[in-house]
């Protein structure tokens, strides 16, 4: 199996209406699509899964019951399930969602109708900001939790070992520089705004021969085992 990269910004330029999703690829359980945001979605809330949004370009609200937030390029924030939200733009605006692509409820009964906390508000989180404490290569940054998933930010510099993860896929976003992924079969150049996934058990090294800033989503129960 060969690692696939991903331009998204080519990516979204096939998208001709409003809210048009773009599939970019599967981590585990989730889904990672781009769609446009330009006009109003309508209001609606999801009872078996979170979403996050993660902004690529232009500038989005996302209005909910706990308030609004506004993302710029490169800011994202999550929807816990049982929230009512929609998203809106003036500008056509391209961003990321990350969503389960099993039903949460199948697989362990947890469902929220409503949102269970009143007066909360939605989390922004910047990654031009995260970056600026990322000072030891190879030790990333957890910024956001999404269902069983994390998405970490990291600084590579130079080449990591040779690994491989038994039980989970690893999703590798380029912020800001370039990466090299090395594998068996075949080594896949990562610029800015593109995007792979290594799948489960494949044996693989990031290199960076300059300063790399990466957003790594995947599992974040097994990060700790090492697997």
């Amino acid at each position: 199996m060969a690692i696939e990269k991903v331009d998204i910004a080519k990516a979204a330029t096939r998208l001709v209406q409003p809210f048009q999703m773009a599939h970019l690829g599967y981590v585990d359980d989730f889904t990672v699509s781009a769609f446009v945001c330009q006009g109003t979605v309508a209001w609606h809330r999801h009872i078996d899964e979170d979403e996050l949004f993660l902004v690529q370009s232009g500038v989005i609200t996302l209005e909910s019951e706990w308030g609004n937030t506004r993302l710029s390029p490169d800011e994202m924030a999550v929807v816990p399930k049982g929230v009512a939200h929609r998203s809106s733009s003036f500008l056509r605006s391209t961003v990321l969602l990350f969503q389960p692509r099993v039903m949460s409820h199948r697989k362990n009964g947890d469902r929220r109708m409503i949102a269970l906390t009143k007066g909360k508000s939605l989390h922004k989180v910047s990654v031009a900001r995260a970056a600026q404490r990322l000072t030891d290569p190879f030790k990333p940054l957890d910024l956001v939790a999404v269902e069983d998933c994390v998405m970490r930010l990291a600084l590579f510099q130079g080449a990591f070992t040779w690994h491989r993860h038994s039980s989970y896929d690893e999703l590798f976003l380029i912020f800001e520089g370039e990466m090299t992924l090395d594998t068996e079969g075949r080594n896949v150049s990562l610029t800015a705004g593109e995007m792979a996934v290594v799948p489960k058990g494949m044996l693989h090294r990031p290199t960076a021969s300059e300063r790399a800033i990466v957003l790594l989503f995947e599992k974040k129960a097994l990060i700790s085992t090492g697997d």
